[in-house]
């Protein structure tokens, strides 16, 4: 898990100053989606129950900077001067955004393995990766915070192809949102909520309901333009490095940088003595969300095979995507937050599954989905023949075996068993001078610089007269999140024991190798756009040479392509046109073309044919 971080700092909101005033709206493009005649969630071995659960459980995030009944209240984003706009919370509104639809349901516990968390489900019937966080304790100031609105795993984590009129839906898959447009939407909601005559006042009859009073819809709006002022300022400070920003557009989120700005800029704003934009940085090397299947079993996870500890990757994880941590308040517990971290060890044990080597080998978590031939077209068998000769031949070295072969399950990758009993599979690392692709991901745990106020206590090399210490990026976080995650286990008394199981067995390592793994393809017609940075639309033009594969292309479109295994990438309004010229949008490498192997060759040129033949290989995987 990974993913989506610091909405509070993105806001575009200097086109809207004044906006009651302009005859157009700015609002963001978004596509028109076309009317889904069939809905189906794939198999993958989750009862309806547990998927729901996922979807919608709260790993204490808040991830949108404005109370849960702000959201509920406020009006989509656009200037109609003859009917009053629908509610921003619509779901055939958000689905625009690339959200799945989700029903309304109220939370009872159903889904949750240990029985002993408290759900409170789906009440208001947001999208799939909404969540909602009850009122609780602010960890920074110690005052109650009221309802808020976070982001799950399932919001980056749950993907949808649709093709001729059927959606086809897909746990543990990359999403297809964009959270860009998003943000800007949200920005726009509430600054129209503002200055727009009459909206106001719908908005806080909405928040107040029977409680509505002249006095206290004065104290709401006071509240309101406290905080645009306080968006205001932020994205001043932000756009000192707007210019370095890659736009991420759909399907893709520059997740690392994004986290390392919301823990390290965001969260220690206000800390004393200490100027927090020392540790701004653009966001410039954005990633396909990826998928989650099996990743619990692989010795080390992330593209660029950077973490070992579930804990650690999930605890980071959530306060990127606004969990709350006191890293500024001395006279409050210091790395206290609102990390839900049993929610968390619920969720990677939902994924994982059982022991998939006790009884017949297998993976029992979250499994791949399989094609579905009755919608997206048989498999031919004999392609699939050739292609399993050529997958032998071009894949498997690196790739290993298929999953749904013996030989994959006795493979010398997996590790002995430890003293759990489990076994983990040591993945296929490259290096990207190898391999070829864009370096920028690989780059950034062990090249970005943080600096952090001493009374932190985290390693590192003393600066500032020993008031400051500075270290790179992948060993802070891993400090941070490490304090935060035993700051949990101490206020709860989770014996060692326990804290073992929960971490996942596996200490809190990273390693900043620039490196990127190849994991197995089970699964991967469900994953476009291909390589780490989704700079490559379809699966044949991942088996072709950089010279055939498009320089530019469009992200947004869920019709999905059978034949060619991705996406359609037709620019239509509202879609992202991706310029693969741009560093951090690269699509070089991974190349098959008659030259040595090295410098981003892998094997030799295909043809047609076997571009198609290995493809059809792939689908039965």
């Amino acid at each position: 898990m990974k993913t989506n971080a610091m909405l509070l700092t993105a806001f575009t909101l200097a086109s809207i100053t004044g906006c009651s005033n302009m005859p157009t709206v700015f609002v963001p493009g978004i596509p028109h989606n076309p009317p889904v005649k069939e809905v189906r969630w794939l198999e993958q071995n989750w009862s309806t129950d547990e998927r729901f659960w996922f979807h919608h459980v709260s790993q204490g995030t808040s991830t949108l900077p404005i109370p849960y009944t702000w959201f509920l209240a406020l009006e989509q984003p656009e200037l109609s001067p003859l009917s009053t706009p629908s509610l921003l919370s619509d779901s055939e509104y958000l689905r625009r955004y690339g959200f799945i639809p989700s029903p309304k349901q109220v939370g009872n516990g159903a889904g949750s393995q240990a029985k002993r968390l408290t759900f409170y489900g789906n009440p208001d019937g947001l999208p799939v990766g909404f969540s909602k966080l009850p009122a609780s304790q602010d960890p920074v100031t110690g005052e109650m915070q009221p309802d808020q609105l976070g982001f799950t795993c399932a919001a980056c984590h749950t993907g949808q192809i649709e093709y001729r009129s059927a959606s086809l839906r897909i746990d543990g898959a990359p999403a297809i949102t964009d959270l860009g447009k998003f943000r800007n939407a949200l920005g726009l909601a509430l600054a129209q909520t503002d200055t727009v005559p009459g909206r106001f006042e719908r908005f806080a009859k909405r928040v107040l309901g029977e409680a509505y009073t002249i006095e206290r819809a004065a104290q709401l709006q006071g509240k309101l333009k406290a905080l645009l002022a306080r968006i205001q300022q932020l994205k001043t400070i932000t756009d000192t490095v707007a210019n370095q920003n890659v736009e991420e557009g759909f399907a893709r989120l520059d997740a690392i940088n994004r986290i390392g700005t919301q823990v390290f800029f965001t969260d220690l704003l206000g800390a004393p003595g200490f100027d927090a934009r020392v540790n701004l940085k653009g966001n410039n090397a954005p990633v396909n969300y990826p998928h989650i299947w099996d990743t619990y079993w692989f010795t080390w996870v992330e593209y660029d095979a950077s973490i070992m500890q579930p804990m650690f990757r999930n605890a980071g994880e959530a306060l990127g995507v606004g969990a709350k941590i006191n890293l500024i308040n001395p006279a409050q517990p210091l790395y206290k937050s609102t990390v839900g971290i049993q929610e968390l060890h619920e969720i990677e044990q939902l994924l994982a599954g059982k022991n998939p080597h006790s009884g017949t080998p297998g993976f029992k978590g979250l499994r791949s989905p399989l094609w579905p031939e009755d919608i997206l077209g048989s498999i031919d068998q004999g392609r699939k023949e050739r292609g399993r000769a050529l997958y032998q031949e071009l894949c498997q070295s690196c790739h290993l075996a298929p999953v749904n072969e013996a030989s994959f399950w006795t493979d010398t990758h997996w590790q002995a068993p430890n003293e759990a009993g489990e076994r983990y599979l040591d993945l296929v690392e490259i290096p990207v001078a190898e391999i070829g692709t864009d370096p920028g991901q690989a780059k950034i745990l062990g090249e970005r610089r943080i600096t952090l106020p001493s009374y932190l206590d985290v390693p590192g090399t003393p600066e500032g007269n020993g008031t400051l210490v500075e270290g790179t990026f992948g060993n802070v976080l891993a400090a941070v999140v490490d304090k935060a995650t035993t700051t949990w286990y101490d206020e709860h008394h989770i014996a060692l024991a326990d804290r073992d199981q929960m971490n996942g067995y596996r200490p809190n390592l990273l390693q900043t190798k620039t490196i990127y793994k190849a994991r197995p393809l089970n699964g991967i017609w469900a994953t476009a756009p291909f390589l780490h940075n989704g700079s490559v639309p379809t699966l044949y033009a991942l088996l072709s040479p950089v010279e055939e594969r498009p320089m530019t292309f469009c992200l947004g479109d869920r019709e999905y392509d059978p034949t060619h295994m991705g996406y359609r990438t037709q620019c239509s309004e509202g879609t992202f046109r991706l310029d693969t010229s741009i560093p951090g949008n690269l699509n070089t490498g991974h190349e098959f073309r008659n030259e040595p192997t090295g410098n981003g060759v892998i094997g030799r040129t295909l043809s047609h044919q076997e571009r198609f033949d290995l493809i059809e290989f792939l689908k039965s995987l």
